[in-house]
């Protein structure tokens, strides 16, 4: 393998030569290094396969260098060796002591074959997961479950090496294209950040992290038993025969970690959404749908779900109730201190 850095303003430019079955690929990436010297005086790098300005200012602030690395070009089979190898030459040219990866789909499955070379990974919708003792803390979102080929469930918990965290009704896509119905658009970043946090400290420090929150199979239902909400906003779920969150009686989803604009919903939230063209593209995205502000507002449409008024009474008890929310789970380390109070501040703009 070659690897060669150079001066790209703050940051430096990387380029990575890998072979691979008799070809050889080039591999472009960013170096960028914290402004603060690491925290315990160990050298530390998150290495991720695209940019994410939800974690890197983080690592960044917390005195991680962050490599960021294009594997687009890279056949799937080969990401795996790429990648161990610019680990390998990470740890020894550049001297780092700790090393975390972060990636999402065919990316993360690439980082958790190659877990030998990490001290923890940060994966989204991974199809596999680590073997002891990589440390990893694994996400997936609701529309994993609703997709062409939905995700496989877990019968038993995590194994001691690693944590799963389902993010109940959120999204991965916010895409808006041909969608029938509003979109939902729920952050998943405060629950991202935290989680890195966790890991980062769970790796350098022995920290335990949060424990996991994720539906085994007894906590899912045949997508056929739902029994949705008969609003007439909301799109038909997708057919075909999978196993899926139970939902309770407003739509929104009871298992996994439920962050506060879930635990204090304002609409029902999806991880599918509805054709608004039959002939066009399909809506990649999930879907929201509010609920009225009013009771009389409701039985104009025959919404059969209680209002904002009639669930909160008052916006003043639904942000003093947000904030008891937010700092539950702030306390459990599963948000932090900013991004809690961000979620009390939305709560002051809520319909009512």
């Amino acid at each position: 393998m070659k690897f060669e850095m150079r001066p790209d303003g703050a940051d430096e430019a990387v380029s990575a030569i890998v072979k691979f079955d008799g070809a050889s690929y080039e591999i472009a990436g960013t170096l960028s290094k914290p402004a603060q010297p690491p925290r315990g005086g160990a050298p530390s790098i998150l290495i991720e396969t695209e940019p994410s300005e939800n974690v890197k200012p983080l690592a960044l602030e917390r005195g991680l260098a962050v490599l960021t690395l294009n594997v687009a070009k890279l056949p799937d089979n080969a990401r795996e060796s790429a990648l161990r190898d610019i680990v390998g030459y990470v740890r020894g040219a550049l001297k780092m002591k700790h090393i975390l990866g972060r990636a999402q789909d065919v990316d993360a499955d690439a980082m958790s074959d190659a877990a030998a070379a990490f001290d923890g990974l940060l994966l989204e919708d991974a199809a596999r997961e680590p073997a002891a003792p990589t440390r990893f803390i694994a996400t997936w979102r609701a529309d994993a479950y609703w997709r062409e080929k939905p995700r496989i469930e877990f019968a038993k918990g995590a194994p001691p090496n690693g944590r799963r965290f389902y993010l109940a009704g959120l999204a991965a896509s916010t895409t808006a294209t041909n969608c029938v119905a509003p979109i939902n658009a729920r952050a998943f970043a405060p629950a991202q950040r935290a989680l890195f946090v966790a890991l980062d400290e769970w790796t350098a420090k022995g920290v335990l992290p949060p424990a996991s929150r994720a539906p085994l199979d007894s906590d899912l239902a045949s997508a056929q038993d739902l029994n949705w909400p008969k609003v007439p906003a909301l799109p038909p779920p997708p057919a075909g025969v999978r196993r899926v969150p139970k939902i309770d009686a407003d739509g929104n989803e009871t298992a996994g970690l439920r962050l506060p604009d879930l635990a204090l919903p304002i609409a029902a939230f999806t991880g599918f959404n509805g054709r608004k063209d039959n002939k066009g593209p399909p809506c990649v995205a999930g879907a929201a749908i509010p609920f009225a502000a009013t009771k009389a507002d409701r039985e104009k449409t025959n919404d059969p779900r209680l209002s904002l008024v009639e669930r909160y009474g008052s916006r003043a008890y639904f942000v003093a109730t947000m904030r008891i929310v937010a700092d539950k789970l702030l306390k459990e380390r599963l948000l932090l201190q900013k991004d809690a109070d961000a979620y009390v501040a939305a709560a002051r703009s809520a319909p009512f």
